[in-house]
């Protein structure tokens, strides 16, 4: 075609081309191979800069993923796309808000809400079940996204998020304000129509704990840690009360089952963040965040805040089972949990490097799930009928009862005192098993006691007025 053009209007024609091909390509990808920004001069925690290069912007040079920033005295200036344009496409449009809402995280949150209901035991409620676990959700995405939406100018001094879709330039404020407002909205829907009331506001209030108090904390006070703790610790306390029907705040609180939960993600939160704010310490001064690891140098007190922590967690399987909240085998499991963590903890004691840190912070990743797992299969409020039940229905269909009756079933092969009976072994095998040392503890103890209070009444008359009660063998071989 070229040459049936005269070379002038070859030329022309090249141009128009040219001018076609650079309209239609994003701006921000000729002004991100030029990007040079240097860290805030206020930070004194790293003197590097951060330069964002063409090679790590590459992975996201597709369609609307690019980075869009420029350099103006150290701060990256996003352009200021429209709604419409940016968030156009219904697969688009969920990405950016799975990741305002960040999705990984308010999963984890979901799960620690179901795992405060199905604590609560059987029969499983389905539809306050999926109520409570959407409205979680749904209230933790609204929640985060108020948190980039006050924290964008501090996202795009920091490398781990400067990608992120509002100091990207990927998504608008109006955009992420709708979802946010939107999200919030449904939320409070979504529970009100399937649990009770006392979930709503323990739901929406958890939301404006972490939208406001612990965001705006985030830049003034490493209280903020804190304060996020108390926001990790309410979720299961929602699924225990959608799940019981709670109404009353004073009762759930009281409740020995729900606390110890509540207890639990309340301390987990330390070893987690705290190992994963050391080994990004830099990043998070350079966003001026007062995180306890950026004003810690040498990181002592960061490793004695996730040693302690760490401790302040090994009783809780021993409390659960010693208040017959839980069966006995959950305090051993329990314990050998602990007993890693601890050690991870206390590596990074004597050691304070990044790589011990990410040790303990990806133990964290699989702690919990598998802790609150185990409290819930090791937990006494399943009723045993429901469970029996479950047993039989096991062919004839896959109910939650009939989940918890089939493993059981299958741990009981492995618990020890129930192998060493099956096999004959010439032996008490009960000196094996807690639930039987427990039991012959109480029964040996009530003996004694009698004996005493015989020879008090023969001595003076003296009525010795004590009783105790063996706990209650749940059967299986002693799993509980």
């Amino acid at each position: 075609m070229w040459r049936q053009l005269s070379p002038s209007s070859a030329s022309c024609c090249r141009l128009l081309l040219a001018a076609s091909t650079a309209a239609r390509r994003p701006q921000h990808l000729a002004s991100a191979t030029s990007i040079r920004r240097t860290s805030s001069p206020s930070s004194s925690s790293s003197s590097s800069s951060f330069t964002p290069t063409p090679k790590s912007i590459a992975p996201l040079t597709s369609g609307s993923s690019h980075l869009d920033a420029a350099a103006s005295e150290g701060k990256v200036t996003p352009p200021s796309p429209s709604p419409i344009k940016e968030a156009s496409g219904l697969r688009n449009v969920v990405g950016l808000c799975a990741e305002l809402g960040k999705a990984r995280l308010s999963a984890l949150v979901v799960l620690t809400t179901s795992a405060g209901f199905l604590a609560a035991g059987g029969p499983v409620a389905w539809v306050p079940l999926t109520a409570v676990s959407v409205g979680t959700m749904l209230a933790a995405c609204s929640a985060n996204t108020f948190n980039q939406l006050i924290e964008t100018g501090n996202d795009r001094l920091m490398k781990r998020t400067f990608l992120r879709p509002l100091p990207s330039g990927r998504a608008s404020r109006p955009f992420a304000m709708a979802w946010g407002l939107g999200s919030a909205g449904a939320s409070a829907a979504i529970l009100a129509a399937g649990t009770t009331p006392l979930t709503i506001a323990l739901g929406m209030g958890n939301l404006a704990l972490y939208a406001l108090p612990y965001t705006l904390s985030k830049t003034r006070s490493e209280i903020n840690t804190w304060i996020g703790a108390v926001v990790g610790a309410v979720p299961p306390l929602m699924g225990w009360a959608a799940a019981t029907e709670c109404t009353s705040l004073a009762t759930l609180l009281s409740t020995p089952d729900a606390m110890l939960l509540a207890g639990a993600l309340f301390l987990w939160q330390f070893p987690h963040f705290f190992a994963l704010s050391w080994v990004h310490r830099k990043d998070y001064a350079r966003g001026g965040f007062k995180m306890v690891p950026c004003a810690d140098p040498g990181g002592g007190r960061t490793a004695e805040l996730i040693w302690r922590y760490s401790l302040y967690l090994a009783p809780l399987p021993l409390l659960a089972t010693g208040m017959g909240v839980t069966g006995s085998m959950f305090a051993l499991e329990g314990s050998f949990l602990n007993a890693y963590l601890v050690y991870l903890a206390g590596r990074f004691r004597k050691e304070r490097t990044d790589e011990r840190a990410r040790a303990v912070f990806r133990c964290s990743l699989w702690y919990l799930p598998v802790l609150l797992g185990g409290f819930v299969f090791h937990s006494k409020q399943w009723d045993v009928e429901k469970v029996k039940e479950g047993e039989e229905e096991m062919e004839g269909g896959m109910t939650m009862e009939a989940l918890v009756a089939g493993a059981r079933k299958q741990l009981t092969k492995v618990c020890v005192h129930e192998v060493l009976v099956q096999e004959g072994k010439n032996m008490h095998a009960g000196v094996l098993c807690p639930p039987v040392v427990a039991i012959n503890v109480v029964e040996e103890t009530k003996e004694v006691v009698g004996k005493v209070r015989e020879e008090a009444e023969k001595v003076g008359g003296v009525q010795v007025h004590l009783t105790l009660s063996a706990p209650k063998s749940t059967g299986g071989g002693g799993r509980e």
